[in-house]
């Protein structure tokens, strides 16, 4: 069959179905395109819609990051402040104050400055306790318990407490736990994927 019969065959079936059949045809096309044209229209008006919710959604997501931000840098200051004041007691005695030349036992300063931290601590507890995730959490309550076992290992300690000192090993266990606490606030905060 050639080109030429292919318009033949076609040429027929319009005669036979006459002129109408072409308005039909039209008629039909433009109506489909009409339809077309309002589906199309109707889905994006939809899309539109959800679109402007997800660009609302991630306006309060960014400001709600920005604040839990500010809490959570906050609460990882005071946890790291106190972090230190554990460390240099765990590991020495007494220091020499640099102005005078006193003698500070570190024993003496640490309990000094308890009341400071645990007021700091109590104050931020419960926003940190809503903003943290369940794996974080449970850390920021495992450290809690160092914090306590440490402070009783201090009050207990004396000079001539064998080696390994309690202060020391419980220390150990505080650094694991600030070790972990950074990596999960690292994850929770993704401060390694913005940095790259």
């Amino acid at each position: 069959m050639t080109i030429e019969d292919i318009f033949k065959v076609v040429s027929l079936v319009l005669a036979s179905f006459g002129g109408g059949a072409l308005i039909v045809v039209g008629l039909t096309k433009w109506l489909g395109n009409v339809m077309a044209g309002r589906i199309l229209q109707t889905e994006k008006a939809k899309l539109d819609k959800q679109l402007e919710g997800l660009r609302h959604e991630l306006g309060l997501t960014k400001s709600s990051y920005e604040h839990h931000l500010d809490l959570i840098l906050d609460y990882y200051a005071t946890f790291y402040r106190h972090y230190r004041l554990c460390q240099r007691t765990a590991y020495v005695d007494a220091h020499r104050e640099l102005p005078n030349g006193e003698m500070k036992f570190t024993k003496d300063e640490f309990i000094a400055s308890l009341g400071k931290f645990l007021s700091e601590w109590a104050e931020k507890e419960g926003r940190i306790r809503l903003l943290l995730p369940s794996p974080l959490l449970a850390l920021h309550e495992r450290a809690v318990g160092q914090f306590n076992e440490f402070k009783r290992a201090v009050h207990d300690f004396t000079p001539a407490e064998p080696a390994p000192r309690r202060k020391e090993l419980v220390f150990r266990e505080i650094d694991e736990i600030k070790a972990e606490l950074e990596n999960g606030l690292r994850e929770f905060l993704r401060t390694e994927s913005l940095l790259k």
